[in-house]
């Protein structure tokens, strides 16, 4: 009895971190890279997308920057029966994103916000990963 108190009591004491990659699918250093950007932006007056997009690992996270518009900060999860999602926001609206990977099994991702931006992602290829974007100024 006095084990499971102390396991209760140290669970109890761990810090909260996002949520880690489920079991089969892969860390955010997969995501790592540039990716072309195809879709909607949401908002009040939604225009086109047609950018380039850079995928960062961070910690147990990942973060998606583009020149036009704030960062997205995706982490894994929360539903666990749902080994491809990703939910997280760009800055106060909440976006979630469901990724496969391609033939050369890189990521692909389906991204969908609550402000009504909806857009999808694949990788760039012959661009080194790491290299930051040129947004031109």
């Amino acid at each position: 009895m006095r084990a499971s108190a102390a396991v209760l009591v140290f669970a109890a004491c761990l810090p909260a971190t996002a949520p880690l990659a489920k079991p089969g699918t892969p860390g955010p250093h997969y995501f790592a890279g540039t990716f072309e950007r195809v879709g909607r932006a949401g908002g009040p007056e939604p225009a086109l997308l047609d950018d380039r997009v850079t995928i960062t690992p961070q910690g147990q996270a990942v973060v998606i920057e583009s020149c036009s518009g704030p960062d997205i900060v995706m982490d894994f999860g929360p539903a666990f029966e749902l080994e491809n999602l990703m939910t997280g926001s760009m800055e106060e609206t909440a976006v979630e994103c469901l990724f496969h990977n391609n033939g050369y099994n890189r990521p692909l991702l389906t991204c969908r916000a609550e402000d009504g931006a909806s857009f999808t992602l694949w990788p760039v290829s012959g661009v080194k990963a790491g290299l930051a974007l040129d947004c031109g100024g």
